[in-house]
């Protein structure tokens, strides 16, 4: 075939005419204003030849033999289209291009006819015609349905996706293997997520890439793969399948029921509440996956634990249904509808607890039961009273002990709100026989008589002896005290009981005087002042062996003689006296001191005993 040119040859002066001598392999032309000869080669331009085309949903693949140049130079190609310009992929007449192949895209449904020309130059050379029959557009959407839209948690639910084109056609030609990304669906609560079995049985999540084999458009499930799909959370949810851009405009409809109770979720409507304060639970059935088993409905009788009666004794309880107040560990009848219980106004689950500090709660009715306690944190009521500890209740009147002052509430929790300095008043001991108070010291170091107010300071519901300060005690008067404490709102719920044991013997002291007029000072022990007695008046009494606070003492080990003198002016009887070896160290018998019958006087009486410091007595008319 010779070849043409595809503009054609023009000149304004000049027809070209061609010769050929046909069989020779010569071609000549001539101007027509001149002459000559030339020599020539005879060449074509062969015709590509197009194969079948193979059609899709709104596509055409076409492919067609590569055609030699037939001189220096590169054949290209365009692809027409029922005489026209193709899709956009494959190249047309004005932008021919190196290429064997190109599929054309956005083809119309219908038949159409293909042809394919090769360019070389100003040669052109074009194929025979090819035709395709289109018989639907490109797969634009999803459309998925299902083996049940009312499957229960964890059921396996056989989904059907199909390909459709613009017009709702199934595009038959979508086949083969394709990576699909479903959505739509949430895990459960429990974190359990969904899933969609790809072509092999691989359980895939939503959001991640699954690969689905289509046949003629269609993905159906074979043996539990190729679209089995398993939900986790119940309640509605729209299901979705993505390739590209091939979308699903109308999500398939899935309401999930949930499985049977078989746990229970603990709430409260507070974490912290205050000793002895309502808090409203809500008790939920949930199945395996978290989700309200809505089934668990009616009463059920469910048991608490997880708390301990406060230090008063107080048990911790949960009101049934009725608003009756059951202690934990007795079966309480609660009632629930749709899976949950929920407390409020003093029934059905408000709960009350009394001691202060960590709890962890847990319900149980048969099997069921929060694997995951709910913890809470019990707050002390305010302060209500004073409980008194000390570090020894058994001392010595010359020793010291650490008074501790706790402040509680009604429940007997230490009332950690009750803080800073405080003025505390004690109460229920007396002074030693010489008249020296029992003393408790400050905050501040002040030793502070009992009766008169002291600063200590209380921290987290306590206040505790800290160098010697903020509650040291001392109790000098032996025998049993009854100690107690106020801040004249709050005080001692019981007081505290010290017995008190003399010192170290180390005194005479006198013991039960008497005189027949005048006064004697009402601390008559180590020294006794005895005023306005008279002439001829009489003074008598016995004697102890007592600490340095007068104390009497107990088994001085062997007996002690006592003797009585006056300075001169004054008679003394009775004298010498003896202390017992066992027992309470007192004299059995008195002495007897006379005065002058006339004039002023002013006696000393001494009493001595060998190892022990000596008592006088002062008597003055």
């Amino acid at each position: 075939m010779i070849g043409r040119a595809s503009r054609g040859i023009f000149a304004a002066a000049v027809i070209a005419v061609l010769l050929a001598v046909l069989g020779s392999g010569a071609l000549a032309y001539f101007s027509g204003n001149g002459s000559g000869s030339a020599a020539a080669t005879v060449t074509n331009l062969s015709a590509p030849t197009l194969g079948t085309p193979t059609v899709g949903g709104g596509t055409v693949a076409l492919s067609w033999s590569a055609v030699s140049a037939p001189g220096s130079g590169t054949v290209r190609y365009f692809v027409t289209r029922d005489g026209g310009d193709p899709g956009v992929a494959c190249p047309a007449e004005d932008a021919p291009a190196a290429v064997t192949s190109c599929t054309d895209s956005d083809v119309p449904i219908g038949e159409h006819s293909y042809r394919v020309t090769a360019v070389f130059k100003s040669w052109t050379a074009a194929s025979g015609l090819k035709t395709a029959k289109v018989l639907t557009g490109a797969a634009t959407t999803f459309t998925i349905a299902a083996s049940t839209t009312t499957p229960a948690a964890n059921a396996s639910v056989n989904l059907t996706i199909t390909a459709k084109d613009s017009s709702d056609n199934t595009v038959t030609s979508y086949t083969g293997s394709k990576s699909l990304v479903f959505s739509g669906a949430s895990a459960s609560p429990s974190g359990t997520k969904p899933t969609v079995a790809n072509s092999s049985g691989t359980a895939t999540s939503f959001g991640s890439a699954t690969t689905i084999t289509f046949t003629n458009g269609v993905a159906a499930v074979s043996s539990s793969k190729n679209g089995l799909m398993k939900l986790y959370r119940s309640g509605l949810t729209e299901i979705e399948a993505d390739q590209g851009s091939i979308s699903t405009p109308d999500p398939l409809a899935v309401t999930v029921s949930p499985g049977a109770a078989s746990k229970f979720a603990l709430a409260a409507a507070t974490t912290t509440p205050t000793a002895g304060a309502s808090d409203d639970l809500t008790i939920t059935a949930q199945d395996v996956y978290a989700n309200t088993a809505t089934a668990y409905t009616g009463q059920k009788s469910v048991v608490f634990s997880g708390a301990s009666a406060s230090p008063g004794g107080n048990a911790p309880t949960v009101a049934d249904e009725d608003g009756d107040e059951i202690a934990f560990g007795t079966a309480t009848e609660i009632g629930f509808t749709n899976g949950v219980a929920a407390g409020g106004g003093g029934t059905n689950g408000t709960m009350k607890l009394y001691k202060s500090g960590s709890a962890s709660i847990q319900a149980t009715q048969g099997s069921l039961t929060n694997s995951t306690k709910l913890a809470i944190t019990v707050a002390a009521a305010p302060a209500a009273k004073f409980v008194l500890t000390a570090s020894a209740t058994s001392i010595a009147a010359t020793a010291s002990t650490n008074l501790t002052t706790t402040a509680q509430d009604v429940y007997a929790n230490t009332a950690t709100a009750y803080a800073g300095s405080k003025s505390i008043t004690f109460s229920g001991a007396s002074a030693s026989p010489t008249g020296t108070s029992p003393t408790v010291v400050s905050s501040g170091g002040t030793v502070t008589s009992f009766g008169t107010p002291t600063a200590l300071t209380f921290s987290n519901g306590v206040a505790a002896v800290s160098s010697s300060k903020n509650g040291l005690t001392r109790l000098p008067k032996a025998g049993a005290a009854s100690v107690s404490a106020t801040d004249g709102t709050i005080s001692s719920a019981a007081p505290l009981v010290f017995t008190t044991s003399p010192g170290t013997a180390s005194r005479v002291a006198f013991d039960g005087v008497a005189a027949s007029a005048g006064t004697v000072s009402p601390t008559c022990r180590l020294t006794c002042p005895v005023t306005s007695l008279g002439n001829s008046g009489t003074v008598s009494g016995g004697f102890a062996i007592t600490d340095t606070l007068g104390n009497a003492v107990t088994s001085i080990g062997s007996a002690k003689t006592i003797t009585v003198t006056v300075t001169t002016g004054g008679t003394i009887t009775g004298s010498p006296l003896t202390i017992p070896a066992a027992g309470e160290a007192l004299t059995a018998t008195d002495f007897l001191y006379i005065a002058p019958a006339s004039g002023s006087f002013s006696h000393t009486i001494t009493a001595a005993s060998s190892g022990y410091t000596s008592a006088t007595a002062l008597v003055t008319k």
